[in-house]
């Protein structure tokens, strides 16, 4: 799993600076009060020409079990609810602790557990179905691929729409009722 954090702001050469936010990362994550974390952390181009530095921090998911799939379509959400709650209270707590003050461009699977638990405070989530998602066209060509995703779920006769931004915050919630005419 893949985190892309921007301490540079803009497009920056300052290698000092990049391999500084390194090495600090890297010094926090062996420091986990939870017990070393591995992974990997660079210094990544990103962005149309390959022209914007972001951190990357590669979480080793087989070693930290923050490991987590977004479930094939049409799975109900029960089967695995309480698990997905614990991995992103685990994955909250370990970026609260990292203490980054630079935004953030969190992977779709972290995305999904937000929207999931956010339907979760208005519905039902245990009786949803997931049916997929989409990304959300973006204006900045630097940003290609990190996009902010619409998740869709089925509950009972309603789709439940839900947009998250790339930096985790719900955008926006939409209920669709399938019946009548929208059937």
């Amino acid at each position: 799993m893949e985190i892309l954090i921007n301490p540079f702001g803009e497009p920056s050469d300052d290698w000092e600076e990049q391999q500084r936010n390194k090495q600090s990362l890297l010094r926090r994550l062996e420091e986990n009060p939870d017990g070393n974390i591995p992974a990997e952390v660079g210094v990544k181009n990103i962005g149309r020409g390959a022209d914007w530095h972001v951190v990357s921090i590669t979480i080793l998911s087989t070693a930290t079990g923050l490991f987590f799939a977004i479930p094939a379509a049409h799975k109900k959400v029960r089967e695995s609810l309480e698990e997905w709650r614990r991995i992103y209270n685990e994955f909250s707590r370990l970026l609260s602790w990292l203490a980054i003050n630079s935004p953030i461009y969190y992977p779709d699977h972290y995305l999904f557990l937000v929207a999931l638990l956010n339907l979760d405070d208005d519905t039902e989530a245990s009786e949803l179905e997931y049916l997929g998602f989409h990304s959300i066209p973006e204006d900045n060509p630097s940003l290609e691929g990190l996009e902010a995703l619409i998740f869709n779920f089925k509950d009972g006769d309603t789709i439940e729409s839900i947009a998250i931004s790339r930096q985790g915050t719900v955008m926006w919630h939409n209920s669709t009722e399938l019946s009548g005419e929208n059937a």
